[in-house]
Order: structure tokens, then C-alpha cells, then sequence
């Protein structure tokens, strides 16, 4: 164990994917529905998350909380393959969006982010500073949420009136 990861598991897992390709493939279903106000209740199976509403993170803070949660886990899986074993890890994210186009008072911008900030705190027992920039370099470059934040995504939409 390190990182509170299996090592041995890991690297099972990634010998079985190099073997097995399609593997890798994902699909994964949500259902979003509307519990009042701007709450929606999101659930996958038995798994649920509520997002808006009183009190509750915005979609717009879950989006960024979900890049960050990638973030953490993309280093530190990366981390346990390296053996570097890690003390501390906390990211920072800063991000600005301006919702003047989606309370349409203005069309001059998207109403999604303008750019994020990242602050990535890092200590690790056995790994020097560079190894630790070039870990990070790394995961920034495979990071699935950020890469879906970098580039378009077609979205497909279906409309059906009850």
C-alpha cells in the first residue's frame, strides 16, 4: 500500500487494460432530475448527488470541484506508480465565469468559464522538487477532466415533451 492505494492492484489493472484495449472505453449514465428552486438531484444507480439550492454547490462549482478531484487523483495515482509517497496534496482553484449571457443582459460572452487557476500544493517523503514538477507535468497532460475542459465536446440533444 501506498497512498492509501494498492500497488499491486494498480499495476494488475493497468496489465490487464494494456491486454484488453476496449477496456478503457466508458460510458457512463446519469439522470438529472429537478427537485424545485435551482436543486436537481443527480443519481446513477443508488448513488445520488444534489447540486443548487439553497446552501448547495452550483453546477458551475461542482464543474470546477470535479477538475480538481481529478486533479488529486490522477497525481496520486501517478505518485504510487512513481513510488513517491506522498505527506500532503491540496489544489487551489480559482475560476471566473461571467454569467451575463445566461441572464441574457448581455451576448458578448459564453456563460461557462473564462479561465481557471490552479495552485497545486505538493510534499512528498522521497521525491525532490523536479520529480515532483515532472509528476505534475505529466498528470496535467492525462487529467480526463481537464482535457474534456480544454477542448469541444459534442453534445447531442434529445427533446421530449410528458
Amino acid at each position: 500500500m501506498l497512498n492509501g492505494l494498492d500497488i499491486e492492484e494498480l499495476n494488475g489493472n493497468l496489465e490487464e487494460l494494456k491486454e484488453n484495449p476496449s477496456r478503457c472505453q466508458i460510458a457512463q449514465k446519469l439522470t438529472a432530475e429537478w427537485v424545485g428552486g435551482y436543486q436537481v438531484r443527480i443519481s446513477s444507480g443508488d448513488r445520488e448527488l444534489y447540486i443548487g439550492g439553497e446552501g448547495g454547490f452550483s453546477a458551475m462549482a461542482v464543474t470546477q470541484a470535479s477538475l480538481l478531484a481529478c486533479e488529486i487523483g490522477v497525481i496520486t495515482h501517478y505518485a504510487t506508480l512513481r513510488g513517491i509517497e506522498l505527506e500532503k496534496l491540496t489544489i487551489e482553484g480559482l475560476g471566473e465565469f461571467d454569467i451575463a449571457r445566461l441572464m441574457n443582459v448581455a451576448d458578448n460572452l459564453g456563460s461557462g468559464f473564462q479561465k481557471i487557476n490552479l495552485k497545486i500544493k505538493i510534499k512528498a517523503k522521497n521525491a525532490s522538487p523536479e520529480q515532483l514538477k515532472d509528476l505534475v507535468a505529466f498528470c496535467e497532460k492525462v487529467s480526463p477532466v481537464g482535457d474534456t475542459l480544454t477542448r469541444p465536446i459534442p453534445i447531442a440533444l434529445e427533446f421530449e415533451v410528458e
